[in-house]
């Protein structure tokens, strides 16, 4: 049905122990810090089920579909404005996969197309996206190799906040998710906590999002989701992420044909260490 929202992308193995909690009264800012030759490899899972019916003249049409990734990419951005990238390539490692199950439940892999590939993205002064991929790729394959350039800076609060501050990034995250005229979004953050792990500041942010998508024949799809992500301060980058959205479809009695069901999606990131890059700070050019 839609394209699913851009949700940040990204994250870091860190095992040490947690420690040095930050005070609830100090104020952070958390600004993504991204330069020119700056590499950063990453693993990321996304897992997306489908069960639906589309009925017709008392026609049922059942939709039951399990389809994901498992993909590691290393990105290296070209040119960055205001600590983000709008030039980058990505090389996807060789043995990156999309998976699917059959219908007795067993996973089936397949080569992602961009496997063994350097792919060039490049977001434009209007916030879209575009790759210089010359093969054939699946929409939800596109859409999450375009969502490599989407800024860590939308998921960001427009000034310094404090432990348990919230902020609503709705208009920064709308630009990347696919709208139609009709369609809303409103989507929250909180800053948990901040502490020091491994020797570096990590803060903790929450997000929670509520989307309405107007499809074809009517068909509303509502979604809601929560995230949490781990973001290096120093660097602006977000090193870890996990998601989880649901979503449910609804059509007007009036329509012909009435869809019901839904879909739900898992969705994880991290930056692999070895790829780690050293802190950039952010000097406000």
């Amino acid at each position: 049905m839609s394209n699913f929202p851009s949700l940040a992308l990204l994250a870091v193995f860190l095992t040490a122990p947690l420690c040095g909690l930050a005070r609830a009264d100090d104020a952070y800012t958390l600004h993504e810090n991204l330069h020119a030759d700056q590499k950063v490899s990453y693993a990321v899972t996304f897992d997306h089920k489908t069960k639906s019916t589309s009925t017709t003249n008392g026609v049922a049409t059942p939709t039951d579909t399990d389809t994901g990734i498992s993909w590691k990419v290393t990105m290296t951005t070209q040119e960055a404005r205001d600590g983000s990238a709008v030039r980058s390539q990505a090389a996807f490692d060789a043995a990156s996969v999309d998976t699917s199950k059959s219908l007795l439940g067993d996973e089936v892999k397949t080569t992602c197309p961009y496997a063994g590939k350097t792919i060039g993205l490049t977001r434009h002064p209007d916030d879209s996206i575009t790759d210089d991929f010359q093969g054939n790729a699946s929409d939800d394959d596109s859409g999450m190799l375009d969502n490599f350039i989407t800024p860590d800076q939308i998921w960001y609060p427009d000034q310094p906040v404090a432990v348990g501050d919230t902020w609503d990034n709705s208009a920064e995250l709308a630009k990347y998710s696919s709208l139609g005229p009709k369609d809303q979004l409103i989507s929250k953050c909180k800053l948990d906590w901040v502490k020091t792990i491994d020797g570096k500041q990590i803060a903790q942010i929450s997000n929670s999002i509520a989307t309405i998508y107007h499809e074809d024949g009517n068909v509303e799809e509502d979604m809601e989701g929560t995230a949490i992500q781990w973001v290096d301060i120093a660097t602006g980058i977000i090193i870890k992420v996990d998601e989880k959205e649901t979503s449910t479809y609804s059509t007007p009695k009036t329509e012909a044909t009435q869809v019901s069901g839904g879909t739900e999606f898992t969705f994880h990131a991290e930056v692999l260490p070895a790829a780690t890059t050293q802190p950039v700070i952010y000097d406000g050019r």
